[in-house]
């Protein structure tokens, strides 16, 4: 397949995969959670292998979900952004550090629900006091308020898989991006304060190199992005389904609305507040301005106004050659 078909094709399956608006995808989550959470509690399902905190779903996947999520994210990442930042080293480590706030996150949360459960820890039976093992051997439950942490991470995980693919979005309108990108200054620098070799067109050399190689590795490295979205769109699915069978089998409607919410103020927190407004960013931010913070607001220096930019397919218009 040619590379620029096969971006528009990467680009309009990624348009029908993530959903364009962040919040549909955010209610309809809750809305399942919530119906299975009341089924789960108004009329339990009976007891199925689903229902095994040993079976393989549990303990190969949603046990280790967040190393099967951000992995292959941090690979996905490091391969797109290499494109959208003109393979800038400093900025493709930037984009890297989401992944890290998300491992720290991960690592919080689970601390905390660990430890309101100690904190609330009592046996079924109140008559056995603090005595753990009395309570148990006599048949009874020691537990505590069990927020259910599969819950956060797996929605947590959907979140967030669907914003780090957003940059699929425009993938495809990257070369038109960059052919108007090599037609100026990048980083706000303009031709007349420099005084080393211009282009014909009176463009900097190293700007039009480094906006060619973004081209070159754009067509490289398209085809590989192939693999990593559909490996991140069936995890996607999997963290799904194993979400709908945690909120059909298991904890309390109260525990996991409270780790669906944590999960849901995670992402919205990080993606929708913090990296619209400072350091690391959004995914796709950089020169091309793929991250969308300046498609309606006059674009920053070295980025080029979205809005009134658009895909070419050809043409007598464009420059950019197809492969």
């Amino acid at each position: 397949m040619a590379p620029r078909k096969c971006s528009s094709l990467l680009s309009f399956t990624a348009k029908i995969v993530c959903i364009d608006f962040p919040w549909i995808r955010l209610v309809l989550l809750w809305i399942v959670v919530i119906i299975c959470s009341l089924v789960h509690q108004f009329a339990p399902l009976a007891d199925s292998y689903l229902n095994n905190t040993n079976n393989v779903l549990n303990v190969y996947f949603a046990e280790w979900s967040w190393a099967w999520t951000s992995i292959p994210t941090a690979i996905f990442v490091l391969l797109t952004s290499y494109v959208y930042t003109l393979g800038t080293v400093r900025d493709m480590l930037k984009h890297q550090v989401r992944i890290i706030i998300g491992t720290v996150l991960w690592g919080v949360w689970v601390g905390l629900f660990l430890g309101v459960r100690q904190w609330t820890v009592s046996c079924s039976d109140r008559t056995f006091g603090t005595n753990s093992t009395a309570c148990e051997e006599a048949g009874h439950r020691w537990e505590g308020y069990d927020i259910s942490g599969h819950t956060f991470l797996l929605s947590f995980c959907i979140f967030f898989i669907a914003s780090e693919l957003s940059v699929l979005l425009q993938w495809d309108s990257i070369p038109e991006l960059l052919e108007k990108l090599g037609t100026r200054p990048l980083h706000g620098e303009q031709t007349s304060d420099r005084t080393d070799e211009l282009t014909r067109d009176g463009v900097h050399a190293d700007d039009a190199e480094a906006t060619a190689a973004s081209l070159e590795w754009f067509y490289r490295l398209t085809p590989f992005l192939w693999p990593l979205f559909c490996l991140l769109v069936l995890l996607t699915l999997l963290w799904g389904f194993i979400l709908v069978v945690t909120a059909l089998y298991f904890h309390t409607v109260g525990e996991k609305l409270i780790g669906l919410f944590c999960g849901t103020l995670s992402w919205w927190m990080t993606y929708e507040v913090w990296y619209t407004r400072a350091y690391p960013g959004r995914p796709g931010g950089g020169p091309l301005g793929l991250d969308g913070a300046h498609m309606y607001s006059p674009p920053q220096p070295g980025q080029i106004d979205l809005a009134s930019t658009r895909p070419s397919y050809g043409g007598t218009g464009s420059r950019v050659r197809e492969e």
